[in-house]
């Protein structure tokens, strides 16, 4: 996603939610004072609220926030957000008070507003653990656990996308173990990051592959699960200069799709994950060992192509029936490519 992308995504949420947060602030405005200059007040007041939380989060999610930010260690991203959240609840509750309804300074730090401050900084602190934590496990996961929708294993058809380093052996011995973690560190965050704007999850990293999943509705729709391959690949393109300059090579990869029925369930004691099992994820493994065998960047099965409707930009061309460890028939593959200069679109 180039600059300007990511400014008109921040530009299109935040002209679909504010009128929403200055409704609540009227409503509570009108609740709490009953005048109209409560309810400007309110309206201001939820205003600024939602243009400071959104504008925030999303500019987060899409990193218009500075990757370091974003990449700190767990206790100083935890306290930098916390403080932002602070300082727009603050801020936005405080100018409407002094401005509109006229609060003088002595008037509006008072007890009650000092318990405020201390109340909402606290629940900035659990709210933003509770994303740290759900940043941990993977985008939904930490959700699924509390409420127990795996509990009780269950089945499901879901699209597996798997992202692998390409001569990731040459690498590692060209720039060391050390300088190797920064490079896959960049490679993985350059890779993910288009994952939330596909509406995909990282169900795991396995040494320098990505695996992807989406349920199938989610995942073929809009033929998402194949234009975040490209979007992907734009950007790596685009930081190709960085990577160049910071390790002296420019990343590539192999891509391998596959849709399928899996079991999901809960697995684990000490260490609690929500697991897929079955062939899907195996065959979907095997696609992208293809790739290499073929030397095709991008391989798809006949499943999931027969499931998508793939725009007008990107072509799908069958290799044939391909015989592959551990899968007893062969596997109709697909090669994706997509038309030059027509890039991949959300």
């Amino acid at each position: 996603m180039t600059k300007a992308e990511k400014w008109r995504t921040l530009a299109r949420i935040l002209a679909f939610t504010l009128p929403g947060g200055v409704l609540i602030g009227v409503a509570i405005g009108w609740f709490i004072g009953g005048t109209s200059a409560s309810m400007v007040a309110g309206a201001v007041i939820g205003l600024l609220v939602s243009i400071g939380f959104v504008g925030f989060e999303v500019s987060w999610a899409i990193e218009l926030i500075p990757r370091r930010w974003r990449e700190a260690p767990f206790l100083v991203v935890l306290l930098t957000r916390s403080l932002v959240w602070l300082a727009v609840l603050v801020t936005g509750i405080s100018l409407p008070l002094i401005t509109i309804v006229r609060l003088s300074l002595s008037q509006l730090v008072d007890q009650t507003f000092v318990t405020v401050v201390v109340v909402s900084f606290v629940a900035a602190l659990v709210g933003n653990f509770v994303g740290q934590v759900n940043r941990l496990l993977g985008r939904g996961v930490l959700v699924r656990l509390i409420l127990g929708r795996y509990h009780r294993p269950r089945q499901e058809t879901r699209v597996f996308l798997l992202i692998d380093l390409r001569e990731s052996t040459q690498i590692a011995e060209q720039l060391g173990n050390l300088r190797y973690h920064d490079f896959l560190k960049r490679f993985i965050a350059d890779v993910t990051a288009n994952v939330w704007r596909y509406r995909g999850e990282v169900h795991r990293y396995v040494g320098d592959q990505v695996i992807l999943t989406w349920n199938a509705d989610k995942g073929l729709n809009d033929a998402r699960c194949v234009e975040v391959v490209f979007a992907i690949s734009d950007s790596l393109e685009a930081a190709g200069t960085g990577y160049e300059s910071d390790f002296g090579v420019e990343p590539k990869f192999w891509a391998g799709l596959h849709l399928g029925p899996v079991v999901t369930g809960e697995i684990g004691t000490i260490k609690h994950e929500i697991a897929f099992l079955g062939d899907t994820l195996n065959t979907a493994a095997r696609i992208e060992q293809a790739c290499k065998e073929l030397q095709h960047q991008f391989l798809a099965s006949a499943e999931v192509i027969s499931a998508l409707d793939l725009p007008s930009n990107i072509t799908s061309r069958s290799i044939g029936g391909i015989k592959m460890r551990g899968i007893e028939d062969e596997v109709e593959l697909f090669a994706i490519t997509r038309v030059a200069d027509q890039p991949a679109t959300a």
